[in-house]
């Protein structure tokens, strides 16, 4: 599958001081899974977090469980590079939710593309590290709805804790926060949780006319 790369700049998630602190071993965690209420259910997506150096990421990979239908293996495999610790990554599942995350927010945070992340929040998640699950959201093999970590047109987000089997006391899960939402409200969700918006063109606008008034008062 074509993967899709774009990279912004400024700081990380705020949870990452958390992740982090973490006993984890395994070098990557999921911080996040993302199903927004916008046109087509976007935006879908899965965050990811460094809590170390990684030397190699192709030896990484991400699958979603559809509908509690068990594992479907790896789906997703990371492109040959390194990370460090703190480094985070927003796998979006369709360029309509890459998008989203390109155009709305100033962040350090890569942004990589992929039909596996293109997930509804009933979905669950596996990451893969040499082939072998090293973390979990969900539960692989039961339909989510209905059920305590349902995250439908809303997001579940990582409170602590490494990766492990799932556990839901790990995660502050909100189903349905995205309920009717329009675009800049989601982004405003988002912004709550640590990501820096960007500035609205109005706002820009207003910014420069303000400061071409200080300049001509200062003459």
């Amino acid at each position: 599958m074509k993967i899709n790369t774009r990279t912004k700049h400024l700081a990380a998630v705020a949870i990452a001081p958390l992740l982090l602190a973490s006993s984890s071993q395994a070098a990557f965690v999921i911080t996040a899974v993302v199903d927004g209420d916008l046109s087509g259910g976007n935006p879908k997506a899965v965050i990811l977090q460094a809590t170390t150096s990684v030397s190699d990421l192709s030896v990484w990979g991400l699958g979603s469980a559809n509908n509690g239908g068990g594992s479907d293996g790896i789906e997703f495999t990371f492109p040959a590079g390194t990370a460090s610790a703190g480094d985070t990554f927003v796998i979006t599942g369709n360029p309509v939710s890459q998008d989203f995350f390109a155009n709305n927010f100033v962040q350090n945070f890569t942004i990589l593309s992929n039909g596996a992340a293109n997930i509804n929040g009933d979905d669950a998640i596996e990451l893969f590290s040499d082939g072998n699950v090293v973390d979990i959201f969900g539960d692989i093999n039961t339909d989510g709805s209905g059920e305590d970590w349902e995250y439908k047109d809303g997001f579940a987000q990582r409170l602590g804790g490494g990766p492990q089997a799932f556990d839901l006391a790990n995660y502050s899960v909100n189903n349905g926060a995205f309920d009717g939402m329009t675009e800049q409200e989601h982004v405003a969700v988002f912004a709550g949780a640590g990501f820096t918006a960007v500035p609205e063109p109005s706002s820009v606008l207003l910014l420069g006319l303000a400061g071409l008034g200080l300049l001509r008062r200062r003459r």
